[in-house]
């Protein structure tokens, strides 16, 4: 599914590569990836993945940061595997490379919202993950992906359980993909949470966006 108006610039890659999750702050089995994306304008991550793995856009502030640095955004991936690879696609609203030759689009200004040499987002289905679901203890399977497929959330849900060294600690929702299905899941995040039981986004239904990648660069920008 593409939609090009002259109003909007359209979401194409900006990045992709693999992610290696093994930095390890807590010593438990929390496993992170950050790639710094400093100065993208409104990025949409979405990975590749046969290992769950929480995907989010993250601006870390504070006195306690075990991960990133004040002011700067990442990409952030979350596994319970060590050095899991993650392959990821990063969309972002820019003006990407183009040639000479092509199909292009403006906007009222002159700006230009569309080339035919973009390595375009091309979203093929949404998928729902219903309010509940998963639970600490099991997955939820939201559909049939078929191959070539990336998935981005348009939530981050987290569950906080009493847990290490007397303070709460989080979990955050991932997904993979099984046997062309996409399966959802928790993750053991290791960031400090709130209060035990503090479940954040937990009554609101989660959806899945489903890109298709045969078309796109596995390693990219």
């Amino acid at each position: 599914m593409l939609q090009i108006d002259d109003e909007s610039i359209v979401y194409s890659l900006r990045r992709a590569g693999k992610l290696t999750c093994s930095q390890n702050t807590f010593g438990l089995n929390d496993y992170v990836g950050m790639l710094d994306i400093t100065g993208y304008s409104n990025p949409i991550a979405a990975i590749q993945s046969s290992t769950a793995c929480a995907a989010e856009i993250v601006r870390p502030k504070g006195e306690f940061l075990p991960y990133g640095s004040n002011g700067r955004t990442y990409l952030k991936l979350t596994c319970n595997s060590v050095n899991a690879q993650i392959q990821y696609y990063i969309f972002d609203q820019w003006v990407a490379p183009r040639g000479n030759s092509g199909v292009e689009v403006y906007d009222s200004s002159g700006n230009v919202v569309f080339h035919s040499d973009w390595y375009l987002m091309d979203v093929v289905d949404f998928l729902n993950v219903p309010a509940g679901n998963p639970t600490r203890s099991n997955t939820y399977t939201a559909g049939t992906v078929g191959s070539n497929r990336a998935i981005a959330k348009t939530l981050n849900r987290v569950w906080n359980q009493a847990g290490q060294g007397g303070a709460p600690s989080t979990h955050k929702e991932a997904v993979k993909i099984s046997g062309g299905n996409a399966v959802v899941s928790y993750v053991f995040s290791g960031d400090y949470g709130n209060s035990a039981g503090f479940s954040l986004l937990q009554k609101i239904d989660n959806k899945l966006i489903v890109i298709d990648t045969s078309r796109l660069p596995a390693n990219y920008g």
